[in-house]
Formats: structure tokens, C-alpha cells, sequence
């Protein structure tokens, strides 16, 4: 049979290497390929091991040395470069583009993590063999199912819904679809081999317009420009080491930062109409953007993934322990927490520390019999007070992230410790030195023990004791809630102490306690704003970005921790719309 597109790679090139439209040589010969294979710095499910690329802002340079005396306020972005879209984005993508039967057909490659996000490999890791010529399946997938079902793609190019298109449509799915699909106008010399493919197919195919139709979509899948998200900038005139994002560049940018997919052809229209380039135009587009749908559930994307919510589904904790725990129950404990974060963002439009205080939440018959609440009518959700005997407040006092952190059969104080330092803090916990024995002391089953008398005689070793104080205290507070996040005072039959003293917070003995102090530290403001450049634009907190981090922080607390206003403002501030020279 004749091949009309070429493998992945070389289709890739072809799309590459035809023109420039950024004029910049550091992407003339764009791959599927960035700096590190697969695996390369990926760390464990607490994202707690690897090194920044650059400064962290914590006082370290950009070869993780520390630094002295204060950093100088010398705004020096991250760099440019291509990032490859997240799984999520790309279906998303799909979906603008094409609707949703093609979404449904879509597989990209899964996502690998480093330092903790998927944004940050996505942006650091390069794709092995076998996810290029799965990028290659899942284009075929969407343009077969896009053939089946023209209706979105007839919304932005109406030509392919004609009874027999000739091939002057064809030049119109290039320059239409491409410039969504690209997040730019394309060249000349990029639309003619994309109508070249489409036209040998059409030949070949007996002269079935449909047949060209699907290899060139198959085409414009499988360019870097899809795949990738290109953000190299132009250069400031007052300062080359800084680099402005185009206003293409910018809206593609706000438009998967806040809605996960490929931005529209209104944003792109007002882009390059240059209706996006002050403060306050950027600031409209944002709050336009999340007024929408796509923006809450990008939303509970990035919260699943930093809290971990979306590994419930594949949990396993011991049947015989625990034998409620199911698929059903997961999913309840997963939705609790983002039904919680919709109710403060969206709802309240409030204080986003709530997620660490709030003293009620969302359960339903199977979720309230975990907490020992009476079940709330029906089958369905309802907004519940927490019993205030047990302790409970906001996320740390919630299944999900009970469960999460603890084994199967056991709790874990240091797995849920980790979580708070790394995910709620930012602060770096270094991994075991090499060698070192983490299992906890053989148990005598004459002499039975609690878990934190394990670990507190585990503690006592002094190669593990720097670590262990750290994070154990908080898992001690924590150790009246089961494996599953269910409420109890014995554990092997002997009665739990929660106190503890955390040492730079203070005694606590509940999830409320950590709670009431965690709410007032202002390194938990800090680590919002640092989750999201880490979470969603794909890097590091760098030295040279920690002017503007202030900034941002500064803006947050003065209204109110509400989490809508930081998002806009972080869209319109320099971390978010200027690079560094391409890496």
C-alpha cells in the first residue's frame, strides 16, 4: 500500500523545518525531543528527590549551590523553549478541534513527572520511540473519528461539511485549522506540503475527499507546533536577557493555563489584533476565562494532581481491614476535596487557606459512614458540618488525602508528614542517605505498640532523626484517622496519643490543630503561588523570579487569599508573560 504520510519523525520535520514563523534558530529543527530521557531526575509519589534546573528562590543558585546574602531584585525569567503538551491538554485540544467523539478517541502518552509535576517534565523530558508512534496512533484515531463526525470541525472550517469539497478546501483546513491547532497564522511554505499530503491522498484514495482530509489532519496532529507548545518570545528592547511573549505566544499560554486546551479563535483574533498587550487587557481575558466551564475543571485538573486525588482510583488498602474501601468510595474521597476547592474558588469566590480550616464538607452515604456523620438524603452530596470531637478541618481531616498518604493496612505519620512539607509548604525533604535501614524496628508480638512508639524508637537513629522530626510530628496529630480516613482512639488495641510538637510550628494533636497554624503561615501563601508556576508553566521558582513572587504573594494576601484573583494577576505579571533566551 502506498504511505502518503511519513513516520511521525520525519512528518515532524517536514512541518519543522519548512519555515520559522518565530524567526528564532533555536526551533528551526523542532523534534519530538527535549534535554532528558524518560526517567532522567523523575522522582517517587511524595516529589520529594531532584535538583532545580535553576535557583529556587529557598536560597540556592541555579547549580542548587547555596547563595549568601540577600538575591539582588534583578527579574531574570525562566527559559524559553517548547514544552510538550500534557495528556490532558492535548485531549482538551482535541475536543476544541474536533468534538467530542475524537476527544474520546484521543491517546496521547501517559505524562512523566519530575520534581514532582507533570508540567515540569513535560517541559524537562524527552519522549521515548514508543510515545512518538503512539502520538502517531492517536492522530489517526482523532482523524478517523473526525471524518465520522464533522460537526465541530465544520464550525471552523464550513467547507468540509459540503456534499463533495474540492480541493480548495483543503488550503482552508490548512490556514483555519492550523492556526488553531498551531495557536498561530501559518507561512505559505508551512500550508503547501500540508495541502501536497492532502492532495496525493485524495489521488490515491480514488478521489474520496475524505481520504485527504484525514492524512492532513493526521499532518497537522503530528507537527511539533501541536504537540508542543512554543514559547520563545521576542526580545525586550531594554533588556535582551529578557524575552516578551508574542501576543500568539501569550494567548496559547493563558489559554491552557486557564482552560487546558488550545486557545479559540476569538482569543487568537484578539491577540493578533493586539488587544493583548497591556496589564488590564490581559486581566479582561483572564476573568472572561474563568467564567467558564473548561476553567474549573482545569482547576480540578491541577488540584488532582498536586494533592494526589486522581492515584485514589488505584489505591489498594486490605480487604479484610477494610472492606467499605472500593472504586465508589475512592471516588467519593476524590470529589469531596475538589467539591470543596469549587465551593471557596468558585462559589465563595473566598479565602483559599478555607481548604485548611473549613469546618464542613461534602459527603455522601458512603463517605459519611467513613466519618461517622449521619448519611445526607439520597445517594448524592450534601454540604455537612464536621464532628467536632474528631478533630477534622479542610483537607488534612479529609479521606482523600488520609488515605492517600497511609499503607494498606497502617497508617503512615511520615508519608503524611511529606505531603505537608512538599505540597503544602514547598519546602525540599531530601531523600534517605544511601544505606540507611527505613524499615521500622521488628515488632514483639508480646509487646505490642502504637505506631508513632515505632516510629519515635525509629526516630532515635540518628541518620534518620533530621528527617523523621520534621515530618512525623505531623503525622502523630494525625494518627486518630485510620488507613481509610475513619476516626479512632486505639491502634493495636492500645489508646493513641496525637499530641506532638511540630518544631517550627508549635503542639498540636489534630487535624485541627495543624490547621489553626498552618492557616497563619505565611510559607503556605507562598506555596500557592509557587504550585502554580511549578504546576502549570513547567518549572522551578528561580532566583531572579523571586521579586515578582513577592509581588504576587503581596497581591494575594491583600485580597483576601481569593484564589480567581490570583490566577488573573499572576496572567498578567512578568514571570507569566516573558522568557528567558530558549534553552
Amino acid at each position: 500500500m502506498m504511505r502518503l504520510v511519513l513516520p511521525l519523525g520525519g512528518c515532524l520535520l517536514l512541518a519543522a523545518c519548512t519555515s520559522d514563523p518565530v524567526a528564532d534558530p533555536s526551533i528551526g529543527t523542532a523534534t519530538l525531543s527535549t534535554t532528558a530521557g524518560p526517567g532522567t531526575g523523575t522522582t517517587g509519589d511524595d516529589g520529594s528527590t531532584g535538583q532545580p534546573t535553576g535557583g529556587t528562590g529557598d536560597g540556592t543558585d541555579s547549580t542548587g549551590a547555596p547563595t549568601t546574602g540577600e538575591p539582588e531584585e534583578v527579574f531574570e525569567p525562566a527559559p524559553g523553549g517548547m514544552r510538550r503538551l500534557q495528556s490532558h491538554q492535548y485531549v482538551g485540544s482535541v475536543r476544541y478541534l474536533f468534538g467530542d467523539a475524537a476527544a474520546g478517541a484521543a491517546a496521547p502518552p501517559e505524562d512523566y513527572s519530575l520534581h514532582g509535576f507533570d508540567a515540569i517534565g513535560a517541559a524537562e523530558l524527552s519522549l521515548q520511540e514508543s510515545a512518538i508512534e503512539q502520538l502517531e496512533t492517536s492522530a489517526r484515531a482523532v482523524a478517523v473519528a473526525t471524518i465520522a463526525d464533522r460537526g465541530t470541525l465544520g464550525g471552523h472550517v464550513p467547507c468540509v461539511l459540503e456534499a463533495d469539497p474540492g480541493d480548495s478546501c483543503y488550503d482552508a483546513v490548512a490556514v483555519d485549522l492550523g492556526r488553531l491547532a498551531w495557536r498561530r497564522p501559518l507561512t505559505a511554505e508551512e500550508v503547501a506540503p500540508l495541502v501536497a499530503i492532502a492532495k496525493d491522498a485524495r489521488a490515491w484514495g480514488n478521489g474520496d475527499f475524505a481520504v485527504g482530509l484525514q492524512y492532513e489532519l493526521m499532518a497537522l496532529l503530528q507537527s511539533p507546533y501541536f504537540i508542543y507548545l512554543v514559547e520563545v518570545g521576542e526580545p525586550d528592547p531594554e533588556d535582551p536577557a529578557v524575552r516578551t511573549l508574542t501576543a500568539s505566544e501569550l494567548a496559547a499560554r493563558m489559554s491552557f493555563f486557564l482552560l487546558g486546551r488550545t486557545p479559540d479563535a476569538e482569543l487568537l483574533a484578539a491577540a493578533e489584533a493586539g488587544e493583548l498587550v497591556t496589564d488590564d487587557d490581559v486581566r479582561a481575558v483572564a476573568e472572561a476565562m474563568l467564567a467558564r466551564a473548561e476553567a474549573r475543571a482545569t482547576l480540578s485538573t491541577f488540584y488532582s494532581e498536586l494533592f494526589q486525588l486522581r492515584d485514589l482510583a488505584t489505591l489498594n488498602k486490605n480487604n479484610d481491614l477494610f472492606p467499605q474501601f472500593n472504586h465508589e468510595l475512592a471516588y467519593a474521597m476524590t470529589y469531596e476535596t475538589l467539591r470543596l476547592i469549587e465551593d471557596i474558588v468558585w462559589d465563595q469566590d473566598g479565602d483559599f487557606r478555607t481548604l485548611l480550616d473549613a469546618d464542613y464538607t461534602f459527603v455522601n452515604p458512603a463517605l459519611a459512614s467513613v466519618y461517622g456523620l449521619p448519611p445526607p438524603p439520597g445517594q448524592g452530596f450534601a454540604k455537612v458540618e464536621l464532628a467536632a470531637e474528631q478533630g477534622r478541618a479542610g483537607l488534612l481531616g479529609q479521606a482523600s488525602f488520609l488515605a492517600r498518604f497511609a499503607h494498606p493496612a497502617e497508617t503512615s505519620p511520615t508519608r503524611r508528614g511529606l505531603f505537608i512539607r512538599t505540597k503544602l509548604l514547598c519546602e525540599k525533604v531530601p531523600p534517605p542517605p544511601p544505606g540507611v535501614d527505613a524499615s521500622l524496628p521488628t515488632e514483639d508480638p508480646n509487646e505490642p505498640q502504637t505506631m508513632k512508639q515505632k516510629l519515635v524508637q525509629h526516630m532515635e537513629d540518628p541518620s534518620c532523626s533530621g528527617c523523621h522530626t520534621l515530618l512525623d510530628p505531623f503525622g502523630f496529630a494525625l494518627e486518630n484517622y485510620d488507613p481509610i480516613g475513619a476516626f479512632r482512639t486505639l491502634d493495636d488495641g492500645l489508646e493513641i496519643d496525637p499530641s506532638a510538637n511540630i518544631p517550627d510550628l508549635g503542639e498540636v494533636a489534630s487535624a485541627r490543630d495543624i490547621a489553626d497554624l498552618l492557616v497563619g503561615d505565611p510559607r503556605v501563601t507562598a506555596c500557592i503561588v509557587k504550585n502554580f508556576i511549578r504546576g502549570s508553566l513547567g518549572h522551578l521558582e528561580r532566583v531572579g523570579e523571586v521579586g515578582v513572587l513577592d509581588d504576587l504573594e503581596a497581591e494575594f494576601v491583600a485580597n483576601d487569599h481569593r484564589l480567581q484573583h490570583l490566577l488573573v494577576e499572576l496572567t498578567a505579571s512578568p514571570l507569566f508573560r516573558a522568557v528567558g533566551a530558549p534553552k
